[in-house]
């Protein structure tokens, strides 16, 4: 029965952790789907289905002192970005619809459970990067935006 289970628990696992680089827009959910375009931080605070699956995952007891860590190191780092002249945009929208300047479109689906709190960031033009929130001024310089 375990056994069972673990294949099963694989399978949707493995079948989700495909990312499409593009989907027909019939497919996107309109009202949790955030559209990037430009050089932009997202910060991504999860709230509704998003955070009580975290609830669930992570267990009741540790949860909340985890969600004060993960919101605080949040504004820290958008304060860094924000003295860099980053444009910052924090949000809860569970799809993110990045934009690039000829027109291709990259999409990033955050129910997925590897994502939390996150910060991409995004120089309009490549693969958004994925910030490490410890160290963002890493992930600044690595995602290539420059300033205004």
């Amino acid at each position: 029965m375990t056994r069972l289970f673990l294949f099963l628990f694989s399978a949707i696992l493995l079948a989700s952790c495909g990312q499409a680089s593009e989907q027909s827009s019939k497919n996107i959910d309109t009202v949790n789907t955030l559209t990037i375009k430009g050089p932009t931080a997202v910060l991504f605070r999860p709230a509704g289905d998003k955070l009580r699956s975290l609830k669930a995952a992570i267990g009741e007891k540790g949860f909340p002192s985890l969600q004060t860590a993960n919101n605080s190191i949040l504004s820290e780092d958008s304060a860094y970005l924000a003295g860099k002249g980053v444009k910052i945009v924090s949000t809860s929208a569970t799809q993110l619809q990045f934009i690039r300047g000829n027109g291709e479109v990259l999409y990033v689906n955050l129910i997925h459970p590897k994502y939390a709190w996150e910060i991409f960031l995004y120089n309009g033009y490549s693969d958004p990067v994925k910030a490490d929130l410890t160290d963002i001024e890493a992930a600044y310089l690595e995602s290539g935006i420059k300033k205004p």
